[in-house]
């Protein structure tokens, strides 16, 4: 299994599967109050206001490799399985 990096406000967890991201930055794109990428080229998520969970869950979607996991009081909402 993958190892995520976690981040946390409120009822909402975002989970980026740090070996999966390529960096493609789609994240970004779509929820730019959220998403960054770090020194590495792989996602992370900013300290500070979020986008809304509609732009997060957009974002998570855009990924070209699912690297963005997304879950809201502890259920998971992206991606479905």
């Amino acid at each position: 299994m993958d190892k995520a990096t976690l981040y946390k406000k409120g009822d909402m967890e975002i989970r980026v599967l740090r070996s999966t991201c390529i960096g493609a930055a789609t994240c970004v794109v779509y929820a730019p109050s959220t998403f960054d990428l770090d020194d590495d080229s792989i996602a992370i998520v900013k300290n500070g206001q979020w986008d809304s969970l509609e732009k997060i869950i957009a974002a998570a979607q855009s990924c070209p490799v699912v690297a963005i996991e997304v879950y809201v009081k502890g259920k998971k909402v992206y991606p479905k399985g």
